[in-house]
């Protein structure tokens, strides 16, 4: 619960209590009358207080005369119960939220020191594949704040927030990316290649814009109605930390392309986070009390939308080429294995089952695409000439698309334990005898 607290001139004290029964109960006002000031109580759910204090200013209360303050109330006797068309689209009020978003964009010591550990942490948990680390990095990790602070103060149109959130978020961006070159120094003679962990934040795909269009959403929505950001941490951290982290990571360690992916996919997120933030803004109404700023800030709100959407589009094009690749990689191997059963099983000698070693698909998202694949098979005998070509067919006509390149590796191999039919001897029970021989188209 809310308090706000009206002091106004003797004189018009009664005049404003009259006016308040339009927008609240005659039980949540008090009218504490004095010689000089009238102070009046208003006790109102926190989803109620913007609708009354922008009742209050356009009387001039706190403009032209007297004070508004707003306070904290644990409970009341009896309970307030909320109107219903205050309980979806009601927020806090806009000088509430002001108050809350500076202490987001203040670069201090806990600000620095907690990018700083989270930041460790999510390195470390990134080079040793380590996922109980890389979650404990989320949990402190603080860089939600001042996106959420940029996004309010383009929101209002306000300069000075809007260049604190800038600053903030810029300064905890570099101290991750600091962190990982550092972290990343001391493990790049230990890895003798990029754990998984590293590789996958290379990697980005549409699962990644989802959870950071749902952060930014979630922020938003947490942020207007008063609610600790918190809530949201670990979500925004997993799309922000340890991205920003790995392309540190990636730099010392010469991985280019995952150092390229990392940063595609972090702008991507960090975009969304800011867009989804501004959506909800929109949705509940923050704006500028001010006639002649809110008039200003709805012209520039619509185009800074617009303009977020179509860098959005153009810096999320290769996370949808890479979702695009992995749904293709997925099916194709699906339709390898498949052909495999129907062609390559029955054959006399092979040990089963073969294995679809790498797909490889190349090209843009609407057409044109390559694909290779190259498949292993154990057998203790030579395939026929025609399983090649039986095999390539099945796979594109499942498909309906062809294939650039089939390649099939045949281990040959034979098992010195004549009582066990070779068709169910394990590689590990065999000795190769030839170690590869190919069919390639």
């Amino acid at each position: 619960m809310k308090q706000i607290q009206v002091t106004v001139p003797a004189g018009d004290g009664n005049e404003l209590v009259k006016s308040l029964d339009e927008v609240v109960s005659p039980s949540q006002i008090t009218h504490v009358k004095g010689s000089d000031f009238s102070l009046i109580l208003i006790t109102v759910s926190p989803n109620r207080t913007g609708f009354v204090l922008d009742h209050l200013i356009d009387l001039g209360i706190g403009r032209v005369k007297g004070r508004i303050s707003i306070t904290d109330v644990e409970a009341t006797i009896p309970r307030i119960r909320p109107r219903k068309q205050d309980r979806f689209l009601r927020r806090i009020s806009i000088e509430e939220l002001e108050e809350n978003v500076s202490s987001l964009t203040k670069m201090n010591f806990n600000f620095i020191s907690w990018t700083i550990l989270s930041s460790i942490l999510a390195a470390l948990g990134l080079v040793g594949d380590d996922n109980v680390t890389l979650i404990a990095s989320m949990i402190i990790a603080p860089l939600m704040g001042p996106l959420v602070a940029l996004a309010f103060g383009a929101v209002t149109s306000n300069q000075k927030i809007l260049r604190e959130g800038v600053i903030t978020s810029s300064v905890g961006i570099l101290i991750t990316i600091t962190i990982g070159i550092i972290i990343g120094s001391f493990y790049r003679f230990t890895l003798s290649e990029p754990s998984t962990f590293i590789i996958a934040r290379g990697e980005p795909n549409v699962v990644n814009l989802v959870i950071a269009i749902a952060s930014g959403l979630t922020a938003g929505i947490c942020f207007v109605s008063g609610t600790s950001l918190a809530l949201v941490g670990v979500a925004a951290a997993a799309a922000l930390l340890p991205v920003s982290v790995n392309i540190g990571i990636a730099l010392v360690l010469a991985e280019w392309q995952i150092a390229l992916g990392s940063l595609v996919l972090f702008i991507t997120n960090v975009i969304c986070v800011i867009l989804g933030c501004m959506v909800v803004f929109w949705i509940r109404k923050v704006e500028p009390p001010q006639a002649v700023k809110k008039i200003k800030a709805r012209r520039t709100l619509r185009n800074q939308i617009i303009a977020s959407v179509l860098v959005l589009l153009v810096v999320a094009y290769p996370i949808v080429q890479t979702s695009v690749q992995i749904i293709r990689k997925w099916r194709y191997q699906t339709f390898a294995n498949e052909a495999m059963n129907d062609y390559i099983r029955p054959l006399d000698g092979v040990i089963y089952p073969p294995e679809v070693v790498d797909v490889i698909i190349g090209g843009g998202i609407f057409g044109g695409y390559t694909v290779d694949i190259t498949i292993r098979i154990f057998s203790t005998k030579e395939l026929p000439n025609s399983t090649y070509t039986n095999l390539k067919i099945s796979i594109e006509g499942r498909a309906n698309h062809g294939i650039r390149t089939l390649k099939l590796e045949v281990v040959l191999i034979q098992s010195f334990d004549t009582s066990i039919s070779p068709r169910y001897v394990l590689p590990y029970n065999c000795v190769p005898l030839l170690n590869l021989y190919n069919l390639i188209n």
